[in-house]
């Protein structure tokens, strides 16, 4: 039987806490307390985000039948371990300094995740990260977006969910196709009980005054270290940038070698970890966030507690649906 690919694990809710709940043979704690609420949480993001694995290796197998050959390249990522990495720098923002420049924010100049494009001694566009899916011709891309997606710009439809407000599914093609198999017709209901158990979208924390407050005081003390942030994620995305503008000097202008570039950027790193963690420090941002997160989260799948508990078998069952149809060959 195919396999489905490997992704996060489901970290899991405390063994004796999971078996009574799935049995039936207990009732959850009420009030949910924080260490229940990290625990079940970091489960149910993990297991939905198993089930997105488990609809890409259906939705793939179903454009192979198809008769496309060639896929997108995948886009690698560091598997979290914990809720902190699975929440990540929107609620656990502060750096630690001490890690190796490369680690502080997960950015590097040779990260396949930066493509960058320009024009080649034929007059077409180059890739710096070259894949065999992006050397086809342009018809053959659309065509397999089409088969895919159900058309080639993968345009999705909006759904609106009864207790979630608004999302998204696949517009059509064999996406939309494995949304209806391993949701049993009803994947727009999952849609909702995900959001419901915490594993898609959120609640309004970080419009919160005292994350504002906290935020304000963050991007103040930036300002007085000659940085115009107006939150970390915007710190980040400057590194981000810039590691792209060292890219580009090392593999289209030849200006530099890579290791000339990542000590450049590693420079850069280390000098704004710096002044981010003593900025941090001083506006207590990490620890407002948190706590307030943890708040408002708490408060939301408490009164939501049946879809909290339940939804893992649910992303399990949809998993399980997802083998069978591997293993049948097909949809």
């Amino acid at each position: 039987m195919p396999d489905l690919p490997h992704g996060r694990a489901a970290l899991g809710v405390p063994a004796l806490l999971a078996a009574l709940l799935l049995a039936g043979c207990a009732e959850p704690p009420d009030p949910i307390d924080r260490a229940t609420a990290e625990a079940v949480l970091a489960d149910n993001i993990a297991s939905a985000d198993q089930v997105e694995q488990a609809l890409e290796r259906v939705a793939r197998l179903c454009v192979e039948n198809l008769g496309f050959t060639v896929h997108p390249a995948a886009t690698e990522y560091e598997e979290p371990t914990d809720i902190r990495g699975l929440l990540g720098e929107w609620v656990y923002s502060a750096p630690d300094p001490a890690l190796p420049p490369e680690e502080i924010y997960g950015i590097r100049v040779d990260d396949p995740a930066i493509t960058l494009m320009y024009e080649g001694a034929d007059g077409e566009g180059v890739r710096t990260e070259p894949d065999p899916f992006t050397e086809l011709p342009q018809g053959d891309q659309d065509a397999y977006f089409a088969a895919y997606y159900g058309s080639p710009g993968m345009e999705a439809e909006t759904v609106q969910l009864p207790d979630v407000g608004e999302s998204e599914r696949a517009g059509g093609g064999c996406m939309r196709e494995a949304e209806d198999a391993l949701a049993d017709g009803a994947y727009p209901d999952y849609l909702n009980h995900a959001g419901l158990a915490g594993a898609r979208g959120g609640t309004d924390w970080a419009v919160d005054e005292r994350v504002a407050e906290a935020l304000h005081a963050w991007s103040d003390c930036m300002d007085d270290r000659g940085y115009d942030y107006a939150e970390p994620i915007h710190l980040r995305s400057a590194l981000f940038s810039r590691a792209g503008d060292l890219k580009a000097a090392w593999q289209i202008e030849g200006s530099m070698s890579l290791e000339e570039a990542e000590a450049a950027l590693a420079g850069e790193v280390v000098a704004t970890a710096g002044d981010d963690a003593a900025c941090h420090a001083a506006s207590k941002l990490e620890d407002v966030q948190v706590a307030v997160f943890w708040e408002y989260l708490i408060a939301y799948v408490s009164a939501h507690e049946e879809a909290f508990y339940s939804f893992h078998k649910r992303a399990q069952d949809m998993q399980v649906r997802a083998q069978e149809v591997l293993a049948a060959g097909g949809l």
